[in-house]
């Protein structure tokens, strides 16, 4: 009996598909009729997804995989019509010349070809080439009907934070349009966005991915022209923050806006006049410049804090990242003046007092690491060993005899090369010296005192023996989690 596959793809641009059932029907027909066997192990189906990338797909990638098995003695694989198979013909070529390898061959239930005329090569090239065009040319179809629609104001994404979608539309959710009201006359009023996206957090109000809300977030809501009841388009790219982009489409909705142009038009002014004098995208001349920077972490909600402007007086602000975009509550600003001080303070206490050590839970990175990476990556290395020895066996490659000796010596191989792993990741939590340790950290507090010492040699020093520092602003305290490297 001669054993086959059916690959059965749907996709949710093309109108003109035969439902999965009937594709399914139609192949089963088929083999019945060929006189082949198709076990209900081997039928794959891709379900809403195009044929134009066959990695985007699973069901084919799993189906390439059990017919290229030789235990699976697959020997053709049956598609309702070839662009089902691939709509790219550089897929269809590419998967076609390895199953071919192993003997399989793809054929068409409404497009037979036949396998032993040379006419047939030529004719399936073709069909490849026409799907690969269809595929083509539906795409700039879409993207036609997408422009049409966006002239005429019609909706066509997942509906933003005050709506939902219903019937091709929108219809307004009375409490998320409640906050989108409360935002723009907030705004308008002089309120920032900062201190909004705070309160809405505060609120338990979240974002219709379920994320909490920052400044970023209140800007996309003020700047979308949804709210006063118009659709906006941008052709060939995503929308980003680029609010100004000559070639977006803005048109009149059919939806009921949840503002009015008034208020729309006074955020607008505002928002004007505060561009005057804020410059997107510059970053900060502090960025990355700071052998602290991505240190210190914030005892409220774990994020970094962020190295802020210079003051005059000298020394840097430190601020937490989240409390900047509006996601943490607490604020935990500190002056470099006094942070340094502090942190030098902890370290000179280890330095001092080996009893304090005690304290600190330190992991050790020792230099065993990499050994353990090498020895981990020869484990796996004897396990896809020891699986293809298994293939090879049940594909009567090796005798019964030839399997077991190599099973045995791959088996041996594993088990020396686990026991091994073990040792070293046991010695990676062995006691240390305390007293080398208590004299590197003094080494360390050298450089980093040492003004002639680069930002990037503080840095490097620091983390040799410190894995990060948590600032607890209640208590005006930082406290250290200690590392060997």
């Amino acid at each position: 009996m001669i054993i086959a596959a059916a690959y059965v793809r749907v996709s949710t641009d093309e109108q003109t598909d035969y439902s999965p059932a009937v594709q399914l029907e139609e192949i089963l027909d088929f083999a019945k009729k060929q006189g082949w066997s198709i076990p209900k192990e081997f039928i794959f189906t891709d379900e809403g997804i195009s044929g134009r990338n066959a990695k985007n797909r699973p069901a084919f990638q799993d189906m390439i995989r059990q017919a290229r098995k030789k235990s699976n003695h697959i020997q053709y694989i049956i598609v309702h019509k070839y662009d089902r198979f691939a709509r790219s013909k550089d897929d269809a070529v590419l998967y076609k010349a390895l199953l071919k390898k192993d003997g399989v061959k793809v054929v068409s239930v409404k497009e037979p070809i036949p396998q032993d005329d040379k006419f047939a090569v030529i004719y399936e090239s073709m069909l490849e080439a026409m799907a690969e065009y269809y595929s083509l040319n539906l795409s700039e179809e879409v993207k036609k009907t997408m422009h049409k629609k966006a002239e005429n104001g019609e909706w066509q994404t997942a509906a933003p934070f005050g709506y939902r979608n219903e019937n091709k539309t929108l219809i307004i959710e009375p409490k998320e349009a409640n906050a989108v009201r409360f935002l723009f006359d907030r705004y308008a009023a002089g309120v920032s966005m900062f201190v909004l996206a705070h309160h809405l957090n505060d609120l338990g109000l979240r974002t219709h991915r379920g994320n909490l809300f920052e400044v970023r977030t209140i800007q996309y809501i003020l700047h979308n022209p949804v709210y006063k009841g118009y659709a906006r388009w941008t052709p060939n790219e995503k929308m980003k923050r680029d609010f100004e982009n000559p070639n977006t489409i803005i048109r009149k909705g059919n939806w009921e806006p949840i503002i009015s142009e008034t208020i729309w038009e006074q955020v607008a002014e505002r928002q004007r006049q505060e561009k005057r004098t804020y410059y997107p995208k510059k970053r900060s001349n502090t960025e990355n410049l700071h052998w602290l920077s991505a240190m210190v972490k914030c005892s409220s909600c774990g994020r970094s804090l962020v190295v802020g402007p210079q003051y005059k007086h000298g020394g840097f602000q430190f601020q937490c990242g989240g409390y900047s975009h509006g996601q943490c509550k607490i604020s935990h600003s500190i002056s470099s003046k006094r942070l340094i001080p502090a942190i030098l303070n902890a370290l000179e206490q280890v330095a001092a007092d080996i009893n304090v050590l005690e304290n600190y839970n330190i992991y050790r990175e020792t230099p065993n690491i990499k050994e353990i990476s090498l020895y981990t990556e020869l484990l796996q290395k004897a396990k896809q060993r020891l699986k293809k020895a298994k293939e090879a066996y049940l594909a009567e490659v090796d005798t019964l005899d030839e399997y077991r000796i190599n099973k045995r010596q791959i088996e041996n191989e594993i088990t020396e090369l686990e026991t091994k792993i073990k040792d070293l990741r046991t010695q990676q939590y062995k006691p240390f010296d305390h007293n080398a340790f208590s004299e590197k950290v003094r080494s360390v507090i050298q450089i980093l005192e040492n003004e002639n010492s680069s930002m990037d040699d503080k840095r490097f020093a620091l983390q040799s023996v410190v894995e990060k520092i948590v600032y607890h602003k209640d208590i005006d305290n930082v406290e250290l989690f200690m590392v060997d490297k």
